[in-house]
């Protein structure tokens, strides 16, 4: 899927200032997050809640730090009180430890547990080691995050860094909210990094791709399944898969079991489009759906709605009943994103396996899932030459070893290619460590999910109209074909 996103060249640089945190809405877990600082701490407090609850920030500094401070204080309290009363005021400075001599870096993420619990240790660790630097990480709402930063950057305030997904950064761009990653570092840093994930950080732009995050972890597609019913090797191939569900299937039990509970939602399936030589837009980026594309894409919808109506398989575009029965292990298999590997743990504790995705037949073509990644992205204002350096170093740290191994203990896919998988840890838990061996095969055949605001907000909308009204028999695959190709040309010529 092409991406047609134009990078702002002229934005003007006038540097960041430290602002106070902006309530945000609830994350799903609760989440205490503490960082000391030499003379002040902040505590971000996530609790559970429906949307209707917001987490309480606050500074607490020591009285020797209060005197030194009164003033600047007294003024922050006033803008506080103000803000609270509903008005809109410019960012506020927060005043640095006066004799730390460190550069202090504000870094917002939308992470939930266990993985924020993961990066803050890792964050701790970072400003232990590294004296001159301070990092302060800052939660927020996943859903208000990408908002939030181009709020922030106009303001010309905080964050310095920002953990978000890959699929954001174009809209971003288009914002002028991020800074090129060639800016900061050199390529050659980032050269031991999975490379659909590196690819999943471009932008298009006037002058060609440029990298505007550093990836983290990364995320795509595999098969998850229950050893225990398995005495031999899983079948290669989704023919063979699919009759061997069939066989485990009992959907008149009580309860029923299921060889294969699926999820048939798009981003679950998208993957095998390109197993049967479908395509959505050509190698030039030009509409290619009802052209080269349309034969494959009608098989593909055909196949989806074929498996809807297989009555020995539990394949539905209802997610909540095909997690349901996930949860209550009354399914052997399924196929499902990186993120939910700890769910699976908790579902299948001491037989979980995971694996790429099969083939459709023997010598078929590989099913091709979108991947994308958690990225490290700079803002656009980052202009004091010690906060960039600090930065850049952030960046390197974040992407080495120890790093990337502590991320893996919590559940979270490397992107460090490097990375010693096959040798026992003993941290980590054997089934994460080969789910880990088969995120990164499955992550080498990937493709860069498209991060651009078209493929965002116009052609991924079209698609799913496209998929849904196949998959429900509501249109044929040749009209669901012809009215997607239809609708992306006069969306996109």
């Amino acid at each position: 899927m092409a991406n047609a996103t134009l990078r702002e060249k002229t934005r003007p640089n006038t540097g960041i200032t430290l602002a106070q945190p902006k309530p945000s809405h609830a994350s799903r877990s609760p989440l205490v997050l503490s960082t000391s600082l030499s003379t002040y701490r902040y505590a971000i407090i996530h609790r559970a809640s429906c949307g209707a609850a917001l987490p309480k920030e606050r500074a607490v500094i020591n009285s020797r730090l209060v005197r030194q401070t009164f003033l600047v204080w007294i003024t922050i309290l006033t803008l506080t009180a103000c803000i609270s009363g509903g008005a809109t005021l410019p960012s506020v400075t927060t005043p640095t430890p006066v004799s730390s001599g460190r550069t202090v870096l504000l870094l917002w993420h939308a992470w939930p547990a266990p993985a924020a619990r993961a990066l803050a240790a890792t964050i701790e660790r970072f400003n232990r080691t590294h004296p001159t630097i301070q990092v302060i990480l800052q939660s927020h709402s996943a859903v208000n995050l990408r908002d939030d930063l181009i709020t922030a950057v106009a303001e010309g305030s905080s964050p310095h860094l920002v953990l978000l997904p890959s699929h954001t950064l174009g809209s971003l761009v288009d914002a002028g909210a991020l800074l090129p990653v060639d800016d900061l570092l050199a390529l050659g840093d980032l050269k031991q990094l999975l490379p659909t994930a590196l690819s999943a950080n471009q932008v298009a732009s006037i002058t060609g791709p440029e990298v505007y995050g550093v990836p983290i972890s990364f995320d795509t597609l595999a098969l998850y399944y229950n050893t225990a019913n398995f005495t031999d090797f899983l079948p290669s191939d989704m023919e063979a898969l699919l009759e061997t569900a069939r066989g485990l299937s009992n959907p008149a039990g009580d309860p029923p079991v299921w060889g294969l509970a699926y999820n048939l939602s798009l981003d679950r399936t998208i993957a095998y489009l390109y197993a049967f030589d479908g395509r959505i837009f050509d190698d030039q980026g030009q509409i290619a759906l009802g052209l080269d594309g349309r034969v494959g894409t009608e098989a593909w919808l055909s196949w989806l709605a074929d498996l809807r109506d297989d009555q020995r398989l539990l394949a539905s575009l209802d997610g909540v009943s095909v997690d349901s029965v996930l949860a209550t292990r009354q399914a052997i298999m399924t196929i499902d994103w990186a993120h939910a590997l700890t769910t699976y743990t908790t579902i299948w504790p001491d037989s979980l396996g995971v694996a790429p995705l099969p083939r459709l037949a023997p010598g078929s073509r590989l099913p091709r899932p979108y991947l994308q990644s958690e990225s490290l992205a700079f803002n656009a204002r980052l202009a004091d030459p010690n906060e960039r350096a600090a930065a850049a170093t952030v960046a390197r740290y974040l992407v080495a070893e120890s790093a990337q191994r502590d991320l893996l203990r919590a559940g979270l896919q490397p992107v460090l290619t490097s990375l010693d998988l096959d040798s026992p840890d003993p941290l980590l838990p054997d089934a994460l460590r080969l789910a880990a061996i088969a995120f990164r095969t499955q992550g080498e055949r990937a493709q860069p999910m498209p991060n651009s605001r078209t493929a965002n907000d116009v052609v991924w909308g079209i698609l799913v109209d496209m998929h849904a009204g196949a998959v429900r028999r509501l249109l044929s695959p040749a009209q669901a074909v012809e009215s997607a190709d239809t609708a992306l040309r006069m969306r996109l010529n």
